[in-house]
C-alpha cells in the first residue's frame, strides 16, 4: 500500500487546501468552498476525504485535545485544562464544522453519479456508478459514526444539503446508528453487483479492491451494531449478520492512510504536532503505562499484573521501566511532578517513538479490533479473543517494521491461561483491555469502548486519588465542576456556533438527550446522566 500512497503524493499535494500552522487553528474560516470541487475527477474527491479525515481528526488539537484525553491514553504536561474537562470550544466547533465541510467532497461524488447530467458522460469515467456512490457511503458512515459518538443526536438525514436544509434537524442516535447500519448494507449490495473494478485511481485505503471495501462495510456494521447492543440486545442479530457477510480476515484489510514523509500534506498529524509546530504537550499516561508494564495503579487492579506488554518498547521507544503523567492534576502539580521525575517519566518529543514519526499511518479500522468484537458477540470466546491479541502484536510490529514482539509466545500463552480461568465478567475486561491498549492512536474508539463497558479499570474518574505527591494524596477534581459528572467525560458538548446558526434544532437536540453536558450520555450509553 506505501506505493499506492506515493501514487497519489502530488495528487494531494495540489488539492490540498489547508494549513494547519501555529497554536491554534483557524477556527473561523471555513477551509474551502464545496462548490468549487465540483469538476474534480471523483478519485481524486475520495484521495482528499480520507486525507482530510486521516490528518483533522486525529492531530493534536481534534484527537490530542479531545478524546486522547478522554480516554486518557495521554495526559497533557503543560496546560492541564482539558485533562480536567474544562474542553476548548473552538477545538469543539472546529471539529463539529469540518468534519461536515469534509464529507462535501464525498456528497459531491454521490451527486455526480446520481445527477443524469454528469453520471453517465462524466462520473462513468472512474467507474461503476454505484460501486462509487457505495465507497463514498462507507466513509460517510464512519464520519457519521464518529459525529454521533461524540456529541449523540446530530443532524443527519437532512444534512449535507445546505441549499435544501440551511437549518437541518437533528436526528436521534438511533435514527443515526439505524441509517447508517441501511447505508452500510445497501453499498455491500452495489459492491457485490458492481460491472466494474474500484477506483483504478484515488482509493488510498486498498487500491482499488472492492473485496475489502465490502469487508469494511461489514466490519463498520458489525461496530455499529454492537455498540447499538449496549441500549438494545436485539442489534446483536445485526452484528451477526455483518459477521456471516464478511469482515475483515486479516491485518491486510487494515483501513489505513499511509503518510509518507515530512513536509505538507505527506506527514502524519502528530509528527506535524509535535516536530513542525512544538506542541509537546503531551506524554502517557501513569494508568496507561502501567497497564502496559503489568503493574497496579492506586485503586487499579491489572488484570494481567505482572505481564510485561510487548507493545511497551513499541509505543515508548524506552526498555526500562518509565513513568506516565499523573491524570487529572493541575497546571503547579504536573508541572512539579514533571520536573521532579525528570530522570524516569516517559517523555515522547525527546525519543521520537514510532507514533511520533512523519510516516505513521492513520487507523479507521483494523482486524485486531474486529477480532475483539467478535470474541465478545460469540460470548467472550478465547480463541477470537486470541487472535485479537496476537493480530494486534503484529499489527504494531509491522508498523514498527520489528519481528515478533511475543517471541516464544509466553505473553500470549499467559493471558490465555488466566482468561481460560476466569468469570465471564473477568473475561469481558480482560477482552476490552487489550482492546484498549491495541487502540492507541485511535482515540475516539478507546474512548466510545470506555463508555461502552466500563472497561479498562485503570482510567482515573473525577474523586479518585490519580497521584501521591510530598506524601499527599491528589484527587482528581475537574475544574468545570459538577457540570463533568462522576465518570469520564459522557459526551462532548454541542458547538456554541450551533446556538447562532442552527439555535432551535440544537436545543431541541440538548432538550430531548437531557442536557447540553459533559455527563449527559449518548443513547448508547444508557441515555441519562451521570
Amino acid at each position: 500500500m506505501n506505493t499506492v500512497m506515493m501514487r497519489y503524493k502530488i495528487l494531494i499535494t495540489a488539492l490540498l487546501l489547508i494549513a494547519f500552522t501555529g497554536c491554534e487553528k483557524d477556527f473561523d474560516k471555513i477551509n474551502r468552498n464545496p462548490n468549487a470541487a465540483t469538476e474534480a475527477a471523483t478519485s481524486a474527491l475520495l484521495t482528499q476525504a480520507i486525507r482530510d479525515f486521516a490528518f483533522a481528526d486525529f492531530d493534536v488539537w481534534y484527537a490530542g485535545r479531545q478524546s486522547s484525553l478522554a480516554s486518557q491514553h495521554f495526559a497533557q504536561r503543560n496546560y492541564t485544562s482539558e485533562d480536567r474537562y474544562a474542553f476548548r470550544t473552538g477545538v469543539t466547533d472546529g471539529f463539529f464544522r469540518n468534519n461536515f465541510i469534509y464529507m462535501n467532497n464525498l456528497q459531491t461524488i454521490i451527486r455526480l453519479n446520481t445527477d443524469p447530467e454528469t453520471k453517465d458522460s462524466y462520473a462513468s469515467l472512474y467507474g461503476d456508478n454505484n460501486m462509487q456512490i457505495a465507497i463514498a457511503e462507507i466513509v460517510k458512515a464512519w464520519v457519521f459514526q464518529l459525529l454521533t459518538d461524540y456529541f449523540g443526536d446530530i443532524p443527519y438525514s437532512q444534512a449535507l444539503d445546505i441549499e435544501t436544509y440551511p437549518q437541518p434537524v437533528y436526528d436521534t442516535q438511533k435514527a443515526v446508528y439505524d441509517g447508517l447500519i441501511a447505508k452500510l448494507n445497501e453499498a455491500q449490495t452495489k459492491l457485490e453487483n458492481s460491472t466494474t473494478d474500484g477506483f483504478a485511481t484515488g482509493d488510498v485505503f486498498f487500491g482499488g479492491d472492492l473485496s475489502k471495501w465490502i469487508k469494511l462495510a461489514n466490519s463498520l456494521r458489525l461496530r455499529l451494531a454492537l455498540r447499538a447492543s449496549n441500549a438494545d440486545p436485539t442489534y446483536l442479530t445485526e452484528a451477526q449478520d455483518a459477521i456471516a457477510d464478511g469482515v475483515m480476515e486479516s491485518n491486510d484489510d487494515n483501513a489505513m492512510f499511509r503518510f509518507s514523509a515530512s513536509g505538507t500534506p505527506n506527514e502524519a498529524p502528530w509528527y506535524n504536532g509535535f516536530y513542525v509546530n512544538g506542541r509537546n504537550d503531551f506524554s502517557f499516561t501513569a494508568g496507561f503505562m502501567e497497564l502496559i508494564k503489568g503493574n497496579n495503579n492506586q485503586a487499579f487492579v491489572n488484570p494481567f499484573l505482572g505481564l510485561r506488554d510487548p507493545r511497551y518498547p513499541i509505543f515508548t521507544s524506552f526498555t526500562t521501566d518509565k513513568l506516565g503523567v499523573p491524570y487529572g492534576m493541575t497546571e503547579v502539580l504536573t508541572q512539579k511532578w514533571w520536573s521532579t521525575n525528570s530522570a524516569n517519566r516517559v517523555s515522547l518529543y525527546h525519543r521520537n517513538p514510532l507514533i511520533l514519526q512523519a510516516n505513521f499511518p492513520t487507523t479507521f479500522l483494523d482486524y485486531p479490533t474486529v477480532c475483539f468484537m467478535i470474541s465478545e458477540v460469540e460470548g467472550w470466546d478465547a480463541t477470537w479473543f486470541e487472535e485479537g491479541i496476537n493480530a494486534s502484536l503484529e499489527h504494531w510490529a509491522i508498523l514498527a517494521n520489528a519481528g515478533d514482539l511475543d517471541e516464544g509466545g509466553a505473553y500470549v500463552t499467559e493471558v490465555m491461561n488466566r482468561f481460560n480461568a476466569a468469570t465471564d465478567e473477568q473475561k469481558k475486561e480482560m477482552v476490552i483491555t487489550q482492546k484498549y491498549i491495541h487502540l492507541l492512536m485511535q482515540p475516539h474508539e478507546a474512548w466510545a469502548e470506555y463508555r461502552r463497558t466500563g472497561y479498562p479499570k485503570s482510567l482515573v474518574k473525577p474523586g479518585d486519588v490519580t497521584a501521591i505527591i510530598d506524601g499527599a494524596e491528589v484527587v482528581f477534581t475537574p475544574s468545570t465542576g459538577a457540570e463533568s459528572g462522576a465518570d469520564v467525560v459522557a459526551r462532548f458538548k454541542y458547538p456554541t456556533s450551533e446556538f447562532t446558526l442552527n439555535k432551535a434544532n440544537v436545543e431541541a437536540a440538548a432538550a430531548r438527550m437531557g442536557e447540553d453536558s459533559h455527563k449527559q450520555r449518548v443513547w448508547w450509553d444508557g441515555g441519562g446522566l451521570q
